[in-house]
């Protein structure tokens, strides 16, 4: 992949229009489900690795209670900036590293329950990072990982996809598929099972996703994805060419006018043993 096709969350510009209008919409009903099945959190210490703009940390410390810990790490500074201001007021306090997922500066056997919500297919070194989730993993912890399914099980992202398309942008399509289209089942679970846990599962999960402004909202969700810069690097007339394409396409896709479709995730658990 070259620099042009980088998905990238790094740019403030894009890592604020993500933080304001895809994390409602997208992250935070996945993080609130997440949350809901995997519990209870009362007293655990949960690491949060890739944690972007903050919205599963935010969640889970409202959950922990006094006895609980919250960090969170991410490679972005921008990011991280986002997600400290978003726990600000949380209780217990949440503390957050800017850091790759490997290594990680976090104490051996230090940590109950780690999540990663659709940051993994990102990792340059997947073995890695699973060996040292390992390793920070107190006896009995647990792993979950979510990452998203192929475009063409998330609907939305894949009209954006097909719009591009037909405006005569392959690339820039090519670069919105990078969440969704390079993570095959056995890639997710295979550094898992060499890294020495056990009982790894993987689970297929959807949600209807619903954006209640319709499709012109649609359209500034297409813009708050990391492909915003290229979007905006685009001439004003193949601009007005892709959205109205992308307009017809999510009126197909729509029977309500607000439900854009299905969003699928794969999502692995797994334990280290005790």
């Amino acid at each position: 992949m070259n620099e042009s096709q980088k998905f990238s969350f790094g740019d403030n510009s894009v890592a604020s229009a993500y933080d304001n209008t895809l994390v409602p919409i997208l992250f935070e009903p996945w993080a609130a489900q997440l949350i809901e099945e995997y519990g209870p959190w009362e007293g655990r210490s949960i690491l949060d690795v890739a944690t972007g703009s903050g919205i599963f940390a935010q969640l889970v410390a409202e959950q922990v209670g006094p006895g609980g810990t919250v960090l969170g790490v991410d490679i972005s500074g921008e990011m991280l900036a986002l997600a400290k201001s978003r726990c600000a007021d949380s209780n217990p306090e949440v503390k957050f590293i800017e850091s790759p997922a490997y290594p990680l500066d976090i104490s051996s056997d230090s940590i109950d329950f780690v999540v990663c919500q659709q940051g993994f297919q990102f990792f340059p070194d997947k073995d890695s990072s699973a060996q040292e989730i390992f390793r920070v993993l107190c006896a009995g912890g647990q792993v979950v990982i979510t990452t998203w399914r192929p475009v063409a099980e998330c609907q939305f992202f894949g009209s954006i996809c097909n719009a591009l398309n037909m405006i005569g942008e392959p690339e820039v399509a090519d670069m919105m598929r990078r969440p969704f289209d390079f993570m095959p089942d056995s890639q997710l679970t295979e550094p898992f099972e060499s890294a020495g846990f056990v009982n790894v599962q993987l689970i297929h999960q959807e949600q209807d996703l619903v954006i209640d402004g319709g499709v012109t909202h649609a359209i500034e969700v297409a813009y708050a994805t990391p492909i915003r810069p290229k979007l905006l690097a685009l001439s004003d007339e193949q601009q007005t060419e892709f959205q109205k394409a992308l307009t017809k396409l999510l009126h197909e896709l729509s029977a309500d006018g607000i439900t854009m479709g299905r969003m699928a995730s794969n999502v692995l658990s797994a334990k280290k043993q005790v």
